[in-house]
This record gives C-alpha cells, structure tokens and sequence, in this order.
C-alpha cells in the first residue's frame, strides 16, 4: 500500500498554495466520494482520505482533476520502471473528478464496478455524460500497449491552476500551472514521464515545437527528466486536422511514439 507520510506530503504541495482540491466541495454526491462508497477498500480510497485531509481551505477559484496513482507508486516496493503520464489542461466541472476516470484501470476495478460507478453517476449527480466507458476502455488499452505497469503509475492534467475567483474554462494562470506540474514532476520523480499531447510540452517549455518534437522519435530532458511525447489519443486528438503538408498524420505520429516508449 501506498505510504501515508508521501501521500500527505504529496496533499500538502497541492494545499500551500495552489488549493485547487478544497475539502468542502467533495461531498457524498461528488465523483470520488461515490466511488470511496462503493469500493472503500481500494488503494486510491484510502489515500484519499489523507489527501483530503489536508485540503482544508476555502474555494478561491475553479478546481480541476484529481490526480491517480497506482497502489505501488508511492510504496517503497523497487519497480523497473514508475511512469508519470501527463494530460491534457483540466475541464473538471464538477467538484471530485478523477482524470480519465483512472481509478478504474486495473488490477483494482473492471468493466463491470465502471459501469455500475457511472449509472450511479448519471442517477446522483443528474448529468447526461461523464467519462464515458467506451474513452475509459480505449486509455485503458493504450497503456497496456505501451506495456505500463498500473501498479507504478501516476498520472495528472497539465495546466490545473486557474486564476483566483475564475470559473471559466481555460482561463488558467500559465505561471502557477507550470510552477505546479514542476513541482509535481519533482516529488514524484518518475523514471519516464509521458506527455499527451501539445499542452504539456509548451507548458513546461514554450521553446519547444510539438511537431517537430512528436515526430522526431527521440526522447527529450525537461529538467533533467526524461520525457517523451504521444499525441493526445482521445478527444479531438484522433479526429484533428493537421495543418501543412509536411506534417504526419496522427495514427503515424502515435506508432512513432509508441515505438519509443516500448523502446525506452
């Protein structure tokens, strides 16, 4: 299991300053406090329960996802390999949600607690759509190609600071975002880290073209990590145009990715 002292010293870097996870806006009818209901003793759970702990402080501005570590990331078992993946910048509407509804990647849960989680969902929270299985299935089967243990993984959204008193989407503050993911990177300190998409890359380091980048096949240093790109394999990323001949297209640009990370 998960060590308690990491976890809490993982809720207090979000908690200093950034308090994008305040406590008092995951009640019952949130995401993660439905699923702590129904699988209380999964992993992700019990860490949530330090992590919200600390999160005590009033909402200053619009929340974002929470963060999902697999069972092993922050215990002190020795793995081949800890893989931080980094999204796309964080929609959260709603106060709770997990980012790609992770806690649902195996070996914990299965299809079937999923489906059953996102009827209670619809039912609880009275919305028509959330992360819906058929996006939770096709993640789920892209790090499995990638050959990622889920045991050792860690996965968060890029940009997730808004702007004090804001609640309209993308209307982040790129400064605090960027000082934030850094921070993050450093204490979790993965041994990969993985970036879906154009977000992550020029949030970290605006110098970087993601073309060339993605294209290109070789793994890059942002602050003395190892990182390599992928192309954002859900949402529009799939079905967006790219723009100039001389541009792969996106099922090109996954294969070489996916080459270097089975590579690496």
């Amino acid at each position: 299991m998960s060590d308690s002292k990491k976890i809490s010293e993982l809720a207090q870097l979000f908690a200093d300053e950034y308090k994008i996870y305040p406590k008092r806006r995951y009640d019952n009818y949130s995401p993660a406090k439905i699923f702590q209901k129904m699988f209380p003793m999964n992993h992700y759970s019990q860490d949530l329960e330090i992590f919200f702990s600390l999160q005590n402080y009033n909402p200053v501005q619009r929340g974002a996802d929470l963060p999902w570590w697999g069972k092993d990331y922050f215990s002190g078992k020795k793995s081949f390999r800890r893989v931080m993946i980094i999204g796309q910048d964080s929609l959260a509407k709603d106060a709770g949600s997990i980012i790609f509804a992770a806690q649902f990647f195996p070996p914990d849960i299965g299809a079937v607690q999923y489906q059953e989680f996102y009827q209670e969902y619809i039912n609880k929270m009275g919305v028509k759509k959330y992360f819906s299985p058929n996006k939770l299935k096709r993640v789920e089967n892209q790090f499995i190609e990638w050959r990622i243990d889920f045991n050792f993984l860690y996965i968060t959204d890029a940009s997730k600071v808004y702007k004090k008193g804001s609640r309209k989407n993308h209307d982040f503050d790129k400064e605090k975002s960027k000082e934030l993911l850094e921070a993050e990177i450093e204490f979790c300190n993965p041994d990969l880290t993985i970036l879906l998409g154009k977000s992550p890359l020029l949030l970290l380091d605006k110098t970087k073209n993601y073309a060339s980048v993605v294209e290109s096949g070789e793994l890059i240093l942002l602050n003395n990590k190892k990182c390599i790109v992928a192309p954002f394999f859900i949402g529009n990323g799939p079905a967006g145009n790219n723009r100039g001949k001389r541009t792969l297209g996106f099922e090109r640009r996954l294969e070489i990715a996916t080459n270097l990370i089975l590579k690496k």
